[in-house]
C-alpha cells in the first residue's frame, strides 16, 4: 500500500520539516507544515476556531504529508493518516538543533512571515526535558493508526528515507 496521507510528529527540532520535505520529494505528496496552523505573521497565535477549521480542511484533502505539533486535540490527524512517522530523537540531538537555530536567528522556510527564531531559554528547557513528548504520546494513544513507524535517530530517519 502506498500511503496518500502521512503524519510526521516529534518534539521541537527533531527535524520534522526537513524530513517531511525529503519525504514529499520522494513521494510527490504535498507537504503541509504545522507551524502554518499555529502561527500567524510575527509570532501571532492563530485563534483556536480558525486553527480547527484550517486543520479540518487539511485533513479533508485526499493526499498530504502534515508535519508538526500533535496533541490529543489533533489526534484525528493520526487516525486519518495512512502512515504516522514519529521522529523520537534524543534530547541531545534536538537541544543542539534548537540552540543552533536560535543562534542563527533566521526565518525557517516553513514559518510565516516575521517568525524569526530567537534565543529563548524556556524553549531550550522545553526541548531538553522533552516536555512535548507526553502530549505526543497521549495523541498517539488517542488515535487509531493504520501504520506507525518510530525512528529514534537522524541516521534511522535517513536510512528509512533511502529505502523508499
Amino acid at each position: 500500500m502506498t500511503p496518500d496521507r502521512i503524519a510526521v510528529v516529534g518534539i521541537s527540532a527533531s527535524g520534522k520539516s526537513t524530513f517531511a520535505r525529503a519525504l514529499g520529494a520522494r513521494t510527490a505528496l504535498p507537504v503541509l507544515h504545522g507551524d502554518q496552523l499555529d502561527w500567524m505573521e510575527n509570532w501571532g497565535e492563530r485563534p483556536a476556531a480558525d486553527l480547527a477549521t484550517m486543520h479540518a480542511g487539511w485533513l479533508a484533502r485526499p493526499r498530504w504529508i502534515i508535519e508538526g505539533w500533535i496533541d490529543p486535540m489533533r489526534a484525528e490527524r493520526l487516525s486519518t493518516a495512512d502512515l504516522v512517522i514519529d521522529l523520537d530523537f534524543s534530547r541531545w540531538v534536538c537541544t543542539a538543533r534548537v540552540i543552533g537555530r536560535q543562534l542563527r536567528r533566521v526565518k525557517r522556510p516553513e514559518m510565516p512571515e516575521g517568525c524569526v527564531d530567537r534565543v529563548q531559554p524556556h524553549v531550550i528547557d522545553w526541548v531538553f526535558w522533552k516536555k512535548e513528548r507526553p502530549f505526543i504520546d497521549n495523541a498517539l494513544k488517542a488515535a487509531v493508526m493504520k501504520r506507525y513507524v518510530r525512528l529514534t535517530s537522524p541516521r534511522a530517519a535517513r536510512t528509512w528515507l533511502a529505502a523508499l
